[in-house]
């Protein structure tokens, strides 16, 4: 066995994030001791708005980044990332020790971290939650980031034991971890939410109800909530006093307003009335020169998914490349998104990924698909007519919150202008219903977002993967599917022949018209000058109030 050091044992990773700027710029952890000096006398009161309510609170059935968000303040699992986007211990006493041929990880859990109610966090508590994903009962939709840990995948598609999964508690205070192949990218992915441990006894004990309101959760990170329920528009975080490092939380409390409508969520600001708020569209245009904006570049994309199922419109590929040739993402990030955020023309974001050999952007290499054409768009409506008739009217699915609803007016005006016959009609709901409807394939047309799960190309194919639980649209191609297959399996020890698998398959799914692309994410908000030490991540959520300190 050997103990890597953490940048030694993430390379890969600390290469991408750091070319990515993660920094925001503002005071992190480094200066929160000058900081707990100044804010001296000054109430650690933290008040913030976000866009969307939460959607779940158990963490093997979160998908959205809104509810990571709030994962990420009240637990805690093996590693986290800081501000500058590079991993630190968490729960782990130590750095992980990593076997010679990079199969098996040991973890020593810290002794003194315990859940809100007093008992331990155990490694056994690791074991329970990894358990719950990987069991095909669970049905669980990210049980794809575990498939590489032993048996995992075999598990999911019930052709092996719960009890043969590669993860066991040595002791209470020691977790191992056995991989089917090397990943470079593993302890990042520890740090994610998906991977926190949850209390077995506690769990079972509240069934269905678990996580459905305050009363029915185990806090182990540095804040509980209190004051939430299912479907609740306002909720406050308050220091853990359970929490393994609490002294170095100086946060007394956050209140969070469910806030949808910028313009809102600015009037609030200028009010006094909120510290941190998000900004889209024209707002964050507006406020480009004020020096409370903090902006950040995503590795996230915002896209149309069109859902294919068989007998459907959309089944026909011309109208998808029809409806895909119509749209001008510039149009959209000048003047709907407005944000610096940039079009993007294809699946794989900016900065995700490298060729190995040369060093060029994955994004630059395979270029930019189906881009603003309208000659070559009512070419293919017109071929799609044959299928489909003259007249088309199909649904759009999108959140209620202010830049989804424009994003939403902008398709429906360009495709019905630029392509005659074909009437958009939205639908919006609140966030968590637009992502029920999207799972439960009711739409024709839905925006999305994603964004990475793992610093891994496969984080964002796994969209398209047959019979994939973020599949929705029910997308189908064999070709592609075995490439991915391949770049996990045969190829997963071969960076260079993985990345030109990479490479094709992106290519097929534009052949097909798969989805439209529309523009890779970033992040504009408000941040006063007394608030020090929020960090912003590339994965998992938007921020961490950890580090925070109110100054004068």
């Amino acid at each position: 066995m050997k103990k890597w050091k953490l940048g030694l044992s993430l390379v890969i990773t600390a290469s991408i994030l750091a070319a990515c700027g993660g920094s925001n710029g503002k005071d992190t952890a480094a200066t929160k001791e000058s900081d707990t000096n100044k804010s001296a006398n000054v109430a650690q009161v933290l008040r913030a708005s976000v866009p969307a309510e939460i959607t779940t609170l158990d963490t093997t059935k979160a998908t959205d980044r809104n509810t990571f968000t709030v994962i990420e303040q009240i637990f805690e699992g093996l590693y986290r990332f800081n501000g500058d986007n590079e991993l630190e211990l968490a729960l782990a006493k130590e750095p992980a020790k990593i076997s010679d041929d990079g199969l098996t990880y040991t973890f020593k859990l810290k002794e003194d971290a315990k859940w809100s109610n007093g008992e331990p966090v155990t490694a056994n508590d690791f074991v329970y939650a990894w358990s719950k994903i990987v069991n095909p009962a669970s049905a669980a939709p990210n049980a794809y980031l575990f498939a590489n840990i032993k048996n995992a995948k075999a598990i999911t598609a019930g052709e092996k034991e719960l009890a043969e999964l590669g993860v066991k508690a040595t002791s209470d205070y020691e977790l191992e971890v056995n991989l089917e192949l090397p990943q470079p990218s593993f302890l990042s992915l520890v740090a994610i939410g998906w991977f926190y441990p949850q209390n077995q006894k506690f769990v079972e004990e509240q069934g269905e109800g678990y996580a459905m309101d305050t009363s029915k959760i185990l806090y182990n990170g540095p804040f509980t909530l209190t004051d939430w329920k299912d479907g609740a528009t306002n909720w406050s975080y308050e220091k853990n006093k359970s929490y393994h490092d609490q002294k170095n939380v100086s946060l007394d409390k956050v209140d969070i307003s469910v806030v949808k409508e910028t313009s809102t969520g600015v009037q609030l600001y200028e009010a006094n009335e909120l510290d941190v708020t998000t900004l889209v569209g024209d707002y964050a245009k507006e406020n480009e020169d004020n020096p409370d904006l903090v902006r950040k570049q995503e590795l996230a994309l915002q896209y149309l998914s069109y859902n294919t199922v068989e007998g459907s419109p959309l089944a026909n590929t011309h109208l998808r490349k029809a409806l895909s040739l119509a749209i001008d993402r510039s149009a959209i990030t000048d003047n709907i998104v407005a944000n610096g955020s940039d079009p993007l023309g294809g699946l794989i974001p900016t900065k995700l990924a490298k060729n190995p050999e040369s060093g060029e952007d994955f994004r630059k290499e395979n270029g930019s698909f189906l881009d603003y054409d309208l000659k070559e768009a009512k070419k293919e409506w017109d071929l799609a007519k044959k299928d489909v008739g003259e007249q088309l009217e199909l649904e759009l699915v999108t959140s209620d919150d202010a830049m989804e609803k424009k994003l939403g007016e902008y398709i429906q005006s360009t495709i019905s202008e630029n392509l005659k016959g074909i009437t958009i009609k939205i639908r919006s709901v609140p966030k968590n219903v637009a992502l029920e409807e999207r799972r439960a394939g009711n739409f024709d047309l839905a925006t999305a977002g994603w964004i990475a799960g793992d610093i891994d190309p496969t984080g964002f194919f796994v969209l398209f993967e047959t019979d994939g639980a973020y599949n929705y649209g029910k997308y189908k191609n064999d070709k592609f599917q075995q490439l991915i297959t391949d770049s996990k399996t045969i190829d997963a020890n071969n960076p260079e022949k993985r990345y030109e698998k990479f490479l094709a398959a992106e290519k097929i799914l534009f052949e097909d018209a798969a989805f439209e692309p529309l523009y890779q994410r970033t992040t504009n908000y408000l941040q006063r000058s007394t608030v020090k030490g929020l960090e912003s991540h590339l994965l998992g959520s938007d921020f961490t109030f950890r580090n925070v300190t109110i100054s004068k």
